[in-house]
């Protein structure tokens, strides 16, 4: 499919069995094949790009849902970004019902008059993400009215016969498997803008004064992030594996997300009800690992954190907002430096015309930039597992 000169590269990946074979790209068809692989668009003024390269048919598990909302006259602008992981059912959920569920919230406080207070905002924003992984946890334990004790005393077959249907599991169960990051943002007419994160997905705000100013408006809920680590661990007083080699329960990255059940709920749950409902699913490949480590859950929470800033003190600048999934961190190779320092770089990158494909040239910039032979490597490589991270970045201004 590619043309082009052949080559070799490790792409710095020493120790994992390379160099593999990649074709170097000349433009235009560089820049043709990495638009047309990232499937850039334009929804609602917003530059989206969403890059998966492996060839697998339906790989890249990040949605989006961008929708301007006119609630009682006024409109408010709605960005969520979601990184599914697992498998794609949590965050097909997700992205299909969460929206819903916060403009349905947000049209009741407009009702009741509480729409101008950021208190109530941020609120909001809180609460409807944690209730919606909530009700995915209620729809999962009213399939065992009995729980734990009634799961212990069925069958397979009596298991099997609610938590599978018509050869598929459960949507309920599906559901609860996987999990999702979640990144929500919403602008007001007032021009407040509130930024929900739960998991390891990116936001930035920037604004053009004198000089651009970027602002981190979200958290790093990652067993890396020393402060996010130590919050599990102190919830789990003598539970010295609860993260183990910057993971939680030695399993998952993540310590914040909607979904994986398996480590909210009894290992009842997973031991039984996920093995029987869908015996290939990605997490039961995981549990002799989480088993002897699973005493107390849940070692996930669905509390996001959210931050709230008015863009009225830069009515005279341009204010671009940009959200990435954590792809975009490890395209950059910038696993070791601190967000603060790296995000300047991606705002530069973004911001030079917010006229001309800006998400685009953000991931460009991010592959490598002028750097051909980086960028075709990105694109072409030739594994047979993927090589990158799903990366969508969504960029705006507000």
């Amino acid at each position: 499919m590619f043309q082009g000169q052949r080559a070799q590269s490790d792409n710095g990946w020493t120790g994992y069995g390379g160099p593999w074979p990649y074709t170097i790209l000349k433009e235009p068809e560089l820049s043709y094949h990495l638009e047309r692989l990232s499937v850039h668009r334009t929804v609602c003024d917003v530059d989206v790009v969403s890059f998966q390269p492996y060839p697998a048919l339906d790989h890249n598990q990040d949605r989006y849902f961008i929708e301007d909302w006119i609630v009682r006259g006024q409109t408010w602008r709605f960005f969520s970004l979601f990184d599914g992981h697992s498998d794609s059912y949590a965050v097909e959920h997700a992205v299909r019902q969460l929206p819903s569920a916060i403009k349905q919230s947000l049209a009741y406080k407009a009702e009741t008059g509480q729409t101008s207070n950021p208190v109530e905002i941020e609120t909001l924003l809180r609460r409807s993400i944690s209730t919606f992984d909530n009700e995915m946890t209620q729809e999962l334990l009213d399939l065992f009215p009995g729980g734990v004790e009634a799961i212990a005393e069925m069958s397979d077959d009596e298991i099997r016969a609610l938590v599978v249907v018509d050869s598929r599991p459960h949507p309920v169960v599906a559901r609860c498997m996987g999990g999702t990051t979640a990144l929500v943002a919403l602008v007001d007419p007032a021009r407040n803008l509130y930024v929900a994160s739960l998991g390891d997905c990116v936001a930035c705000e920037d604004s053009n004064g004198e000089q651009w100013t970027t602002t981190i408006l979200s958290s790093n809920h990652n067993a890396s992030d020393v402060q996010e680590a130590q919050r599990v661990r102190s919830e789990h007083p003598g539970e010295m594996e609860s993260v183990v080699n910057n993971r939680v329960c030695g399993v998952i990255a993540v310590t914040r997300a909607i979904g994986d059940h398996a480590f909210k709920l009894p290992m009842a749950y997973a031991d039984r009800v996920f093995r029987l409902a869908d015996p290939g699913a990605y997490i039961l490949k995981r549990l002799d690992v989480l088993r002897p480590r699973h005493h107390t859950p849940p070692y996930l929470s669905n509390t996001p954190d959210v931050q709230h800033i008015s863009l009225s003190a830069f009515s005279s600048h341009e204010t671009v907002l940009i959200l990435a999934t954590d792809g975009l961190v490890d395209i950059s190779k910038a696993h070791e430096k601190a967000l603060s320092d790296v995000a300047p770089h991606w705002v530069s990158a973004a911001s030079r015309s917010m006229d001309n494909k800006p998400a685009l040239r953000l991931l460009r910039a991010a592959m490598g930039g002028e750097d051909t032979k980086q960028v075709s490597f990105w694109l072409t490589v030739e594994m047979d597992v993927p090589w990158v991270d799903d990366t969508t970045i969504l960029v705006t201004r507000v």
